[in-house]
């Protein structure tokens, strides 16, 4: 067995500490160091993992200087993302790091140019690619199950009881910026759509617990008139759909229904009815598709991709790179909501 690629962690939160266990537990990594400036966070996370005090930092250029690593894991606050990332491919280290990117592409562009010519890998974690729900869509919408897809429609509805304090609560787009990204990512990373014009209007309830606007519907549109329109609500006081949300995909030969971890398949062709390979039929021509069933998911996924993509010296998926496009999805919402629905450009982006 190959020797484990030895981690350097940058952040203990609530999302780094389920990370640092990830990791921790992987027979293919290591965990050498965690840094935090919370001391407390720190030290509890550590702790948790038996992590000797001399390997427990509050300063990145201490961390950096005093741990021998190959790669980084970034899971501070999004603003922190580019300096963190920036520091740690100087000292040579690939990066894995949280969604969101970065504030913006500006940010982001020089993180993904410095890993390059250092030749070190650069993976965004976008954790939904690797749930069985969007590698089943991926998979049938890959095999031209449904032809082209020309429609999409897309809701997601949660209501989730983050502290006041938390920086997604006091963020001025919390919909659209920290969870929307994971939805945006699936236009181009399952359904394989490259939006370049994006309409959005963002609103706060009134019994909203977020500072900015935490209900949004935005509408893509690709170069070949593919449509996307996709409304949420991080505050919603309605029936919840699951963290995936509920979408409909229409394609020229048929539809994709995927909500609640289902996922059904209506054809428009009559052989497709009779017989659609792993499919079972229902009354009403409509046919349930078995979720593929993945050896992992979710961030133990995401760990795979980024080991495997080290020890196969090619791109993880999404690289960074590829994450600027789905950055400009969100970047370009934002933009439109704050401008009160006016079209953007994702190349003005």
């Amino acid at each position: 067995m190959a020797t484990p690629r030895r981690f350097l962690q940058f952040g203990t939160g609530w999302w780094g500490e389920g990370w640092a266990h990830e990791v921790a537990s992987s027979e293919r990594s290591e965990l050498v160091g965690l840094v935090d400036v919370d001391r407390v966070s720190l030290d509890r996370v550590a702790d948790q993992i038996g992590l000797p005090a001399d390997h427990r930092f509050t300063s990145v250029d201490e961390a950096l200087a005093a741990v021998e690593a190959d790669c980084a894991l970034i899971v501070v606050p999004p603003a922190d993302h580019a300096p963190v990332a920036m520091a740690a491919i100087d000292e040579g280290l690939h990066i894995l790091m949280e969604k969101p990117f970065a504030p913006t592409p500006a940010h982001a562009r020089p993180v993904v140019a410095a890993a390059e010519a250092a030749g070190r890998r650069l993976m965004i974690s976008q954790t939904f690619r690797f749930r069985r729900g969007p590698r089943t869509v991926q998979s049938l919408i890959r095999r031209g199950l449904i032809g082209e897809v020309e429609q999409v429609f897309g809701r997601f509805h949660k209501a989730t009881p983050f502290e006041p304090d938390n920086f997604r609560c006091l963020m001025d787009e919390p919909l659209i910026i920290d969870m929307a990204i994971h939805h945006f990512d699936f236009i181009r990373g399952v359904f394989g759509l490259e939006p370049h014009v994006v309409r959005a209007r963002s609103w706060n309830p009134s019994w909203s617990w977020y500072r900015g606007n935490a209900s949004a519907t935005v509408e893509f549109e690709t170069p070949g008139g593919a449509m996307v329109s996709w409304q949420g609500s991080y505050c919603s006081r309605g029936p919840l759909t699951t963290w995936d949300g509920a979408w409909e995909i229409h394609g020229t030969r048929g539809s994709l229904h995927w909500a609640d971890n289902e996922v059904y398949f209506r054809p428009t062709e009559l052989a497709d009815t009779v017989y659609t390979p792993g499919a079972l039929e229902l009354p009403g021509d409509l046919m349930r598709v078995p979720l593929v069933d993945p050896p992992t998911e979710e961030r133990a996924a995401v760990l795979e991709e980024f080991l495997d993509a080290l020890d196969e010296d090619r791109a993880p998926e999404p690289s960074g790179a590829d994450n600027l496009g789905s950055i400009g999805l969100v970047l370009a919402a934002a933009t439109s909501a704050t401008n009160g629905g006016t079209p953007v450009l994702v190349s003005d982006i």
